[in-house]
């Protein structure tokens, strides 16, 4: 399998923003009918349109601009980059574990009502990570 060039890593992610954006408008517009509005989470669709939206934007002007792509290029491929970008991802990892676990525990004494939520909160970051993972481990 020949490895992806930086453009169609770049294409790649443009088509994935626009298909995020669809889905986020439409469950901003599903709270704005009134299907779930008791939801924690009906303010993220509308978060998560503006987000899409300006990474779409961003993508397209990079494909668009030959000076900047290059200038990206560079940055995402420089060896140096890359080591502190899997140091942190780690400590994120690791740290965001540890922080959520001590947060459901406190919770689960104190206010048990966002234990749940919390307890929502860290399976989606599991799954996250694990897709994060298996994504980006590489393939020999």
């Amino acid at each position: 399998m020949k490895p992806k060039t930086f453009e169609q890593k770049l294409k790649w992610n443009k088509y994935t923003m626009g298909v995020l954006f669809f889905i986020f408008l439409a469950v901003s517009l599903l709270a704005k009918m009134g299907f779930y509005p008791e939801s924690p989470f009906s303010s993220l669709g509308f978060c998560g349109i503006i987000f899409c939206g300006v990474q779409f934007i961003r993508i397209d002007g990079l494909l668009h601009n030959e000076e900047k792509r290059a200038q990206v290029e560079v940055s995402a491929m420089d060896e140096r980059n890359i080591f502190i970008q899997k140091q942190a991802y780690s400590a994120y990892a690791m740290l965001s574990f540890v922080c959520l676990f001590v947060a459901i525990l406190v919770c689960g004494f104190v206010a048990p009502q966002y234990a749940e939520v919390l307890s929502w909160v860290l399976a989606g970051n599991a799954v996250i990570l694990l897709g994060c993972i298996f994504y980006y481990s590489k393939k020999y």
